[in-house]
């Protein structure tokens, strides 16, 4: 299966359904960088461990196909902000973002163009009603966004429209680099009135306004993945002719029959999964 190139720069894994068995997570643990494997076995649900393993294996199947290398020629560190950064091979233009919620981990990938992605499952934070929800999170929206999120007559609808434009702002602060520091309220979008669109197509109309200013630089494709999970993708540069990539679906599996392991299978990476990791 091809999983990335000039067509295919969108790619998500449906991690929800994944049930590894030890053969399989150990297999997964051995394919992506130490550093990674700590932090993996700090997460204190296997849901979360699940989402941030696949979501590196995303990362490194995409550069390997893309460049042509080996895994073990692949290289990433963290900027300061925590977003990944392709350190080796050190002569590429790939850029690349990741994004896990819910069920779902996303990878978007742009050559020699900034991009950010940002997947949210459509669902209240537990222990919150949608009111309780929506007052925690009143400054991160305008007057004018507000009034969109809750104009649909139904909760569910409101909470769809909220992580709509919570996905739109994650994404551009993602591949514009400058983390939430850059104040979600300076951040005005006009949103598409073609969404919700039918998976796997994308709508791509809707039009950001910094401190009021209208940018035209940028690119946001906007995607329902399923019915639970919505999907922003921030692109800085491109053409008005230009097509829209649109999501595909890969598995674990997929990932791992394209990544050589970087070191030997560590057994004791699945005791840690199975005893000290609980359901959420």
């Amino acid at each position: 299966m091809r999983l990335f190139g000039e067509i295919m720069k969108r790619v998500f894994v449906n991690c929800g359904s994944w049930r590894p068995c030890q053969v399989d997570w150990c297999a997964a643990m051995a394919r992506v960088q130490v550093e990674e494997r700590e932090r993996i076995n700090k997460f204190s649900f296997q849901s979360d461990a699940k989402s941030a393993l696949v979501g590196r294996l995303l990362l490194r199947a995409a550069v390997v196909q893309k460049e042509g290398v080996r895994n073990r020629d692949v290289l990433f560190g963290r900027s300061g902000r925590g977003k990944p950064e392709l350190l080796r091979p050190a002569d590429t233009s790939i850029n690349i973002n990741i994004s896990h919620h819910g069920n779902h981990a996303v990878v978007a990938m742009e050559i020699g163009r900034d991009v950010g992605v940002d997947v949210m499952k459509l669902d209240t934070p537990r222990g919150q009603n949608i009111e309780e929800f929506f007052r925690t999170m009143c400054r991160n929206f305008t007057e004018g966004e507000w009034s969109h999120i809750l104009a649909p007559p139904t909760h569910q609808q409101q909470l769809a429209a909220f992580y709509r434009f919570w996905c739109l702002k994650e994404s551009f602060i993602k591949a514009e680099g400058s983390g939430l520091s850059y104040g979600l309220q300076r951040l005005e979008f006009s949103p598409d009135p073609m969404w919700p669109p039918s998976h796997p197509t994308c709508c791509s109309g809707s039009v950001l306004a910094i401190d009021r200013q209208r940018v035209s630089d940028w690119r946001f494709e906007e995607s329902l993945i399923d019915k639970e999970h919505c999907v922003s993708v921030a692109v800085r540069g491109c053409r008005g002719d230009e097509a829209t990539p649109t999501f595909s679906e890969v598995g674990v599996s997929d990932l791992l029959s394209r990544l050589g392991p970087l070191t030997s299978e560590d057994h004791t990476h699945w005791t840690n999964f199975v005893s000290i990791y609980r359901q959420k």
